[in-house]
Formats: C-alpha cells, structure tokens, sequence
C-alpha cells in the first residue's frame, strides 16, 4: 500500500483498501492524482523501508482493472440508453398501427352511448367464480349504475351492462365487477376495458391509446382487432 508521509515523520499507514479505490472530499480518485500520489509516495518513501516493487506492481494493476471497469460501465450505459430509444421507436410504431382498431386492454373504463358507446364488458374471474354484482361509477367516482349478475363461472367472459346502464348520459364511465363465493369471501376479478383507437399520446407512463373519452397505456394491451 501506499505510505503517507511528512517532512517530520514517516508513518506507513494501511487502509486495507487499494489506492485507486479512495475518495476523498473531491470524489473518486482520478488516474492523475494516483500517479501523482504514486511520485510523492516513490519521492518521500522511506530508504529503510522502501516500497517493494510487487506492491507498487499490484497496486497499478488493480488502478488499470478499476479503470477498465469504469469504461465498460460508461459503454453499457449507453448502449442501455440506445436500446431505450430504440424499444420506445417501436412501441411508437407500434402503437400509432392501432388507430382505427378495437383494443381490450387491462382497466376499469367503460364508454357508454355515442357512436362507440360499448353494452358489455369484459372481466376474467378467478377461483371458481360465485356471485356476482355489476357496478357503474361516473368521473366523480360516484356510484351510479348497478346490477346483479348472478351466479359466474371462472374465467375471461363478457357481462352485459343492462339495466346498470339505463339512463346514463353518453359518456366515459368505470365499472367493478365484485364477486363472492358460497362461504362469502371475495373472488379475485380482472377487468378490461375495449374500444376503438382514435389516437395516441405520450405520458409520464409511455405510450397512452385514446379511445374516445378513455386513456389506456399501450403496455396494457392484450389483444387487438381489426
């Protein structure tokens, strides 16, 4: 290791750590300053004590490989930062063929009335289903539609809105499905939403498909139709 010294006094002091990996109050130690500390070291090292060649030789080494390393860092992080653009050019591509397509994606938005005004929705029930109810909340998160389903099986299937539905103005709404088992306890639902692509945005979350009054990520997208 490398021995700090004064004008006074040589002291050998071992950090057990490499030269090349200290930080002072400045940050990482750079190539230059190691090899400027390295000809101070080799200038004041002691004549009775004087540094051995195989430590100033592994000492070196282990500064070259933290360097190395250093570089293969720089180089993957960008290549990282390319692969990200490129993935996010594809998605875009991606994304922009759905317009004018019906898409089912994961969520919870239902568009009544209006031209693509949907009657059904589409949930997947887990276990082995049970009893269900449908219900309707506006953008205030108000309930405002609800109705009995029934017994439901297990699985991806599609629930008609019915009278949940009736009266509602035209327009962007969400939707819960809950359902309950013989013993009363609640069966995991996954809701979709489905509409028609009218375009496409960016957001803090990627790529969002506008589907009339409704937004959904293009990362949620489990099927599309023509």
């Amino acid at each position: 290791m490398i021995s700090s010294t004064t004008s006074t006094t040589n002291t050998n002091t071992d950090t057990g750590a490499p030269a090349a990996l200290t930080s002072g109050p400045g940050g990482p130690m750079g190539k230059d300053q190691f090899l400027k500390l390295l000809i101070a070291q080799l200038q004041n090292q002691d004549p009775m004590n004087p540094m051995q060649g195989d430590q100033m030789a592994s000492q070196l080494a282990q500064f070259s490989s933290l360097e190395q390393l250093q570089e293969i860092n720089t180089t993957l992080t960008g290549q990282q930062s390319s692969s990200g653009a490129l993935l996010g050019a594809i998605q875009a591509t991606a994304a922009i063929n759905t317009i004018g397509h019906t898409v089912v994606a994961a969520g919870n938005g239902v568009q009544i009335g209006g031209t693509n005004g949907s009657t059904t929705v589409t949930a997947a029930v887990g276990a082995s289903g049970g009893t269900g109810t449908l219900h309707i909340f506006n953008s205030a998160g108000v309930e405002v539609g609800t109705r009995s389903l029934g017994s439901v099986s297990a699985g991806k299937q599609d629930f008609a809105l019915g009278d949940a539905a009736k009266g509602l103005a035209p327009g962007a709404y969400t939707y819960s499905i809950d359902v309950k088992d013989t013993a009363g306890n609640a069966v995991t639902v996954q809701t979709y939403m489905t509409g028609k692509v009218d375009g496409i945005s960016s957001g803090q979350n990627g790529i969002i498909l506008n589907i009339g009054g409704m937004s959904v990520s293009y990362g949620s997208v489990v099927q599309i139709f023509n």
